[in-house]
């Protein structure tokens, strides 16, 4: 049974929208590049006023890349991508509401020098009534397409999810699917660099810090605190999602947002309280660390793959 929320339960069955797509165009300086410059456009050098785009729209998405492989990559597979960040999760697919914005330059110093930001960044624009006006993802897309596109791509599509049931996903839902929307080079990666901080004891986030955590709260610590909290909401996601079940992961995010995490730990996971799930999470941490550093954990287990 996929995710549901039980007011909305007919919208839900919705055909997936596949979007059509137009050929790509060569612009330079598009529009969407100027409005977000972080320089005036009477001071834009010479370079980036020289570039050339490679642009084009879909149904849900306008893109505009330096990269012309990775723009015609883009252009096949970015609508079947959008899908794949849903259905792995047992999600259904929902057309977005607003335009989605993808800027991707491959050259990490003009990135920079563009943009005023060091890596990829989300920005998801409301309405006054709260209602998604646009997206856009800054890309820095100087790897492969799919360690540079999924990630970010589910925050979009996990807001409009969201929007389209008119309720939202905790902070640690966004960034731990997120993650495990990555490569699986990425997820062992991080799961190695996580692997001493939990062999050693060190401080992690818990049930209470996962489940509280707030994106203002997020945005607000340092880089190091928000890799461990990142770090920590991939192992919440993962193990409630391999360890209980689709259906379990779907009735504890349904009773996350309809009620509180706590609420859900105890009626849809059986723990007693907070305590006892922080228990079972911090053996789940040793065990995994453990795993992942000795090369145990099987490929299958660290990849989410839709309920039969």
């Amino acid at each position: 049974m996929k995710f549901l929320l039980t007011s909305l339960l007919l919208l839900a069955f919705s055909v997936p929208c596949f979007g059509q797509t137009e050929p790509i165009r060569k612009v330079t300086l598009p529009l969407e590049v100027q409005e977000n410059l972080e320089l005036e456009i009477s001071e834009v050098p010479d370079e980036i006023k020289g570039k050339v785009w490679n642009r084009w729209t879909s149904d849900n998405f306008t893109v505009l890349s330096l990269n012309d492989a990775q723009a015609q990559y883009l252009h096949k597979h970015l609508e079947l991508v959008k899908v794949w960040v849903f259905s792995r999760w047992g999600l259904y697919d929902v057309p977005f509401s607003a335009e989605c914005q993808l800027i991707c330059v491959d050259d990490p110093e003009l990135f920079k020098k563009m943009f005023k930001i060091d890596s990829t960044r989300v920005e998801i624009h409301r309405a006054p009534d709260g209602s998604i006006d646009r997206a856009i993802i800054f890309v820095l897309i100087n790897d492969a397409p799919s360690h540079t596109i999924p990630v970010p791509l589910t925050e979009v599509c996990l807001a409009e999810f969201a929007q389209r049931y008119e309720q939202d996903f905790p902070w640690w839902a966004y960034r731990g699917m997120g993650l495990m929307n990555g490569a699986l080079d990425q997820i062992r990666s991080s799961l190695n660099e996580f692997a001493p901080v939990v062999e050693q004891n060190e401080n992690v986030y818990f049930s209470e810090g996962l489940l509280n955590m707030t994106k203002t709260e997020y945005m607000r610590l340092d880089d190091d605190k928000k890799r461990l909290f990142d770090q920590c909401a991939m192992v919440f996601c993962l193990m409630i999602r391999q360890e209980f079940g689709e259906n379990n992961f779907h009735h504890f995010l349904n009773k996350s947002v309809s009620v509180s995490g706590n609420d859900a730990l105890i009626d849809v996971l059986g723990f007693e309280d907070n305590e006892d799930f922080d228990r079972t999470f911090r053996r789940y941490m040793v065990d995994l660390a453990r795993d992942i550093t000795a090369g145990d954990t099987p490929d299958s287990y660290l990849q989410i793959q839709e309920a039969e």
